[in-house]
């Protein structure tokens, strides 16, 4: 009876610790964007002109962003604020057809009031201090900052 009783305990256990629910935390991969960013240029690629790169000494437009670890945003131009909310971060991959170079990249999603922005949604990547948005990162023609294809960097500040 003992080893019967034995039996039916190592059993248990190994059923109980197979059917376990361990749920691993969430983990977001995207790259941090916390901080003051300053535009530097942007590069269109439609329409073309001679003003590419833009820049703002050939615009006249200082831009800079600011992103908070709190999630909230604020964009400024010429020292004031335009336009502000709260944001998401998210990581994906694209790929235009199978087989074709997969594309690794980070999203940001912007809100106002809680409510999506139309529109509202911007692809980056960050390399050292210099964070570059491109819509041709998510396999789409135009994104939040950048209503044409094309690229925009901003050098972080703080």
């Amino acid at each position: 009876m003992k080893i019967f009783i034995k039996i039916l305990y190592i059993n248990l256990i190994v059923f109980l610790s197979a059917f376990s629910c361990k749920k691993d935390p969430i983990i977001n991969p995207a790259k941090d964007l916390t901080g003051k960013w300053e535009w530097i240029f942007t590069y269109k690629a439609l329409p073309l002109s001679d003003s590419n790169p833009l820049t703002p000494e050939n615009t006249g437009v200082k831009e800079i962003l600011i992103f908070n670890a709190d999630r909230t945003w604020q964009k400024n131009q010429n020292d004031v604020c335009v336009d502000f909310g709260t944001y998401t971060l998210g990581h994906g991959s694209h790929a235009a057809y199978p087989g074709a170079h997969l594309f690794i990249y980070d999203s940001i999603v912007y809100y106002r009031d809680g409510i999506k922005v139309i529109g509202g949604q911007d692809y980056y990547e960050i390399f050292d201090d210099t964070l570059q948005f491109s819509p041709g990162f998510g396999g789409r023609l135009s994104s939040y900052t950048l209503p044409y294809n094309g690229a925009k960097f901003w050098i972080k500040k703080y």
